[in-house]
């Protein structure tokens, strides 16, 4: 029987192997470097969360701490839509899955867990897949914002994707994020076989 683990961590506490596993699977994908990866995920107050089986890395995610000059150049060229880090202190991204293990909801676990992570503060995300665009993130609440831009050019099918920013704002205190999922407020993104993981 495989053993599933999926738990959350910060980049001193992880081992040098699951650090380069991490950047290596997020690169995989041709949107961002691997030292880009590494670079990100150092940002103080940064957030992963990792999945594995059998103790292969087979997905991951983070709470990610953006820089101010990040989210200016969101607002000024790209998005064109102003994320002040007072409203939006988060970004939710390095979504990643292994290649074998997609379509199978891990994107979906590995973002809801990255949202309870954030609890009711503000989080924002770019984006050009598919499945984040219309099922997962609409999921947990996010919502389209700003205009679609040409992205950095693909490393592996040298394209330039177009990327959408999407933002969930800050939660009322009358609001729970973990109470509005089980309630199935913002879509079920889950599916059935998954919803009984535990985060280790």
């Amino acid at each position: 029987m495989s053993q599933v683990t999926i738990y959350s961590t910060e980049y001193s506490a992880m081992s040098e192997d699951d650090r380069k596993a991490f950047a290596t699977l997020v690169a995989f994908g041709g949107a961002v470097k691997v030292d880009r990866v590494r670079a990100g995920i150092q940002h103080q107050g940064a957030k992963l969360v990792i999945a594995k089986i059998n103790g292969e890395m087979i997905g991951c995610a983070a709470l990610k701490s953006p820089t101010e000059g990040y989210r200016a150049g969101l607002q000024k060229g790209k998005a064109q839509f102003a994320l002040p880090e007072e409203a939006y202190p988060h970004e939710l991204g390095y979504v990643a899955v292994l290649s074998g293990h997609e379509g199978q909801g891990w994107g979906s676990r590995l973002c809801e867990i990255v949202m309870l992570l954030a609890g009711r503060d503000g989080v924002f995300a770019t984006t050009g897949t598919a499945s984040m665009l219309t099922r997962i993130l609409p999921g947990l609440g996010f919502k389209w914002v700003g205009v679609v831009w040409n992205g950095e050019q693909n490393q592996k099918d040298k394209k330039k994707p177009d990327l959408h920013l999407l933002v969930r704002p800050r939660l009322d205190n009358t609001e729970n994020f973990a109470a509005n999922r089980a309630k199935g407020n913002f879509g079920k993104c889950l599916p059935a076989d998954y919803s009984s993981l535990k985060d280790g």
